[in-house]
């Protein structure tokens, strides 16, 4: 009783730590990856819960809060972009990513008050199917509801090491994140049952130790190139400076005829790297700038500007040009950055995006595939397009190296660019590709099918990365069966509940006719 009593005795000051512990929670993602803080945390949450679990209108207060932290530790750079861009600075921003987290705290509390609320027994093991179920669909809603944010799932937790980055490669994003759910609630039951607590760790332990000496992947050598990756480390303030155009095109030639660029197989630079249309490097000045006449092959970030009688589309777009220009091919960003790069409901809401331009970027249509040789076909990927696997799902694996080109200098040196560069060894892993990224000021590097990063250029450094690159393949399950191993995960479970709750129902009529 007096236990309940200190938890219970003032909202503000537990609230106050409860909200503290979300924000220590949020450091078991990259950059730190002390994960044991998130997974305890979550425990910590449960035992507290379950102590008020009378208090119906806390329940979700206290969540929210919790969640309300995670977010804020996770997501605190995007309010930097408005300071880089000069768009209502750190207070606009700041309100920006409160009512972001707020939204998206939603999606972490209500699975915690459904769970207390509903649920009268905590240490049977229909509750553990039943939080493993409950979170798993509120992390996958969080994820895919309207224009779709992957960016906080659980199971980003584990892109520190090609162990715990495995199970990607069979479950995806959201199976793996309900294996981590599975082993969050494992350490629940082992502080009062040791066999459920084994039971319920058992998962994580079979798909990270375990399933890669079943299913033996190896990697298929496609071809050797030698690549260059170009990161010319220009600020985002210096960018579309009039003043200091000619100074950022001088940096970008000089990186790019460094000596040896005559035999590179293929050059990257990051997304938006010049200011003028492609078309511009057809011109004199520009070619022997660029010395377009000897390179073999160059990816360029550029925007691309579409007339049609009174209307005027611009995209963010890659581009890949072939042999002096004999070939140039183009992919335009699918996935835009809502109030970045457009303004959703734009007719209702009279703001400003925080790139350059009053014009809303225009989502490209279709995904694409560029043809470099006749053994790569190179999969194009701009900025956060790296999260969206099922946006290049009806390419069929059609591709065996992804490009991804992106400037995360609107976030300066914060959490922000590490959590972009750990969802690219998520998405090499899942995919079973090398992955190359070209970023504007780090970080850019060589990600092989396993996750693990051959070599890279850090946060605002100016360089190139030149690789004699050996090209390899896995064929993965995920790559395979893409997310219908999670729905069947997920089917099984829901069938469990059923089969549980319609035991213990059948258990409780059965108790009373004696």
């Amino acid at each position: 009783m007096k236990n309940k009593k200190i938890l219970t005795l003032n909202f503000k000051y537990a609230g106050f730590i409860i909200f503290s512990i979300g924000v220590i929670s949020s450091f078991g993602f990259a950059p730190f990856h002390f994960f044991p803080l998130t997974i305890f945390s979550y425990v910590f949450l449960i035992y507290f819960l379950k102590k008020i679990k009378r208090e119906k209108k806390n329940i979700f207060l206290y969540s929210l809060l919790y969640s309300l932290g995670i977010h804020l530790g996770l997501l605190y750079w995007i309010a930097i972009s408005f300071q880089t861009a000069n768009s209502g600075g750190y207070y606009a921003g700041s309100l920006a990513v409160f009512i972001l987290s707020v939204f998206l705290s939603i999606f972490l509390a209500l699975p915690f008050y459904f769970l207390f609320k509903y649920n009268r027994s905590f240490k049977n093991i229909s509750f553990g199917f039943l939080f493993i179920f409950i979170f798993t669909t509120f992390d996958w809603l969080k994820g895919n509801i309207l224009w779709g944010f992957p960016w906080t799932s659980i199971s980003s937790l584990w892109s520190f090491s090609s162990i715990t980055l495995f199970p990607f490669s069979v479950f995806g994003v959201w199976g793996y994140s309900l294996i981590t759910y599975s082993l969050i609630v494992s350490f629940y039951y082992f502080f009062f049952n040791l066999k459920k607590g084994i039971f319920f760790s058992l998962p994580f332990i079979f798909a990270t130790f375990v399933l890669p000496y079943i299913l033996k992947v190896s990697e298929n050598k496609i071809d050797t190139i030698s690549i260059r990756i170009v990161q010319p480390n220009i600020k985002q303030e210096d960018k579309w400076d009039k003043k200091k155009f000619i100074n950022n095109y001088k940096k970008l030639s000089s990186l790019i005829t460094l000596p040896g660029y005559k035999e590179i197989d293929l050059i990257i630079l990051p997304e938006t790297a010049i200011d003028f249309g492609i078309d511009e490097l057809n011109k004199n000045k520009n070619k022997n700038s660029f010395d377009l006449a000897q390179i073999k092959n160059i990816i360029i970030g550029a925007l691309r500007i579409k007339k049609n009688d009174n209307e005027v589309n611009i995209f963010n777009s890659m581009f890949l040009i072939q042999k002096n220009n004999t070939n140039i091919l183009y992919h335009d960003k699918l996935k835009l950055v809502p109030f970045g790069e457009f303004i959703p409901f734009s007719k209702i809401f009279k703001l400003n995006k925080l790139t350059s331009g009053q014009i809303d970027f225009s989502p490209g249509e279709n995904p694409r595939v560029f043809e470099l040789s006749a053994k790569i076909n190179i999969l194009p990927l701009i900025c956060y397009e790296v999260i969206f696997p099922k946006l290049t799902s009806e390419l069929n694996n059609n591709y065996n190296l992804i490009v991804n080109i992106t400037n995360d200098d609107w976030y300066k040196n914060s959490s922000g660019p590490y959590q972009h560069f750990s969802h690219s060894k998520i998405r090499a892993v899942m995919e079973g590709r090398t992955l190359i990224r070209s970023a504007n000021t780090g970080i850019s590097g060589i990600i092989n099918p396993k996750g693990i990063v051959i070599s890279k250029l850090g946060i605002q450094k100016e360089g190139v990365i030149d690789y004699r690159l050996n090209i390899k393949n896995i064929e993965t399950v995920y790559s395979v069966y893409r997310e219908k191993v999670f729905y069947l995960i997920m089917l099984t479970l829901f069938m469990l509940i059923c089969i549980s709750f319609f035991y213990n129902k059948f258990k409780q009529v059965k108790s009373k006719s004696y």
